[in-house]
């Protein structure tokens, strides 16, 4: 944004400079990203930033939008410029170093969700393998009660931390334990269903473990769900078939080139 130092600290004119910086960086919503982290900056609404175009700003507030603007173009993250995650209607605190969800996250969380919902029970135990800032963890605990333990794994104890924070804020954490640690070997007792969002491409050693430990982690009737890379579903449905033997494999297809594969147990193991 060199050369437009002159800008008048104005909304209207702010929203337009750093409109034109991230439409030249090729960012495909310039427009909502300028709202978005104005809106952020001066929690104020977007709706009312675009109906007071000619509402002041501070030199400090425009000095931080500048400076906001320049990280964005240089790839961060929305969430981490702004501190915040909106997810499935929730405000997530986050840090700079916090892994944020993959982009199926969504997804993820509404196929665990209806699993849970046509399973039968009304107490489940659930665990996440690589929690990062927490989003889906809180987003079961939040919005389905049959969820009665969850436990939230991740080998960053800062992300945690901060994961943990927000748990606490949303009341969350009579449900939600926060573990440090990279597999489920960290959690004492099986449970009705693990979850790993992070794209998995068959035969790599993460996901391998992955399936080793879920043929006992994995509770008589319980499931696995993870996102799958596209090109790799037949390989890693192979691959869960084969670590949970008898397993009923099914994938969902999102619009950005993954699969969402649900691997549900039998309820009464062969004997």
């Amino acid at each position: 944004m060199d050369g437009e130092s002159e800008v008048p600290p104005l909304v209207g004119a702010q929203l337009a400079r750093a409109e034109r910086a991230l439409a030249n960086a090729g960012l495909s919503a310039p427009q909502d990203e300028a709202l978005s982290l104005l809106g952020a900056l001066l929690d104020t609404s977007t709706a009312l930033l675009v109906a007071q175009p000619d509402r002041g700003m501070s030199q400090l507030q425009a000095e931080t939008y500048t400076t906001w603007i320049g990280r964005r173009v240089a790839g961060e993250a929305l969430a981490h410029i702004t501190g915040h995650l909106a997810f499935m209607g929730l405000d997530i605190s986050v840090g700079q170093q916090s892994p944020l969800p993959p982009p199926d996250a969504q997804q993820v969380v509404e196929t665990a969700l209806e699993w849970a919902r046509r399973s039968g029970s009304h107490e489940l135990l659930a665990a996440e393998i690589g929690a990062g800032c927490g989003a889906i963890s809180l987003a079961l605990a939040a919005f389905e009660p049959r969820f009665t333990r969850i436990y939230a794994i991740d080998s960053s104890a800062v992300a945690l931390r901060i994961a943990s924070d927000n748990g606490a804020r949303y009341l969350l954490n009579l449900v939600i334990h926060w573990i440090e640690g990279d597999d489920l070997d960290v959690i004492r007792e099986p449970v009705d269903l693990v979850i790993s969002a992070h794209r998995e491409i068959a035969l790599t050693s993460r996901f391998t473990q992955l399936l080793q430990q879920a043929s006992t982690k994995v509770r008589p009737g319980g499931a696995l769900i993870c996102s799958v890379d596209d090109a790799s579903q037949a390989e890693v449905t192979a691959h869960l078939r084969g670590a949970l033997p008898g397993a009923q494999v099914y994938v969902s297809p999102q619009s950005d080139g993954t699969m969402v594969a649900v691997a549900q147990t039998l309820r009464h193991p062969a004997q």
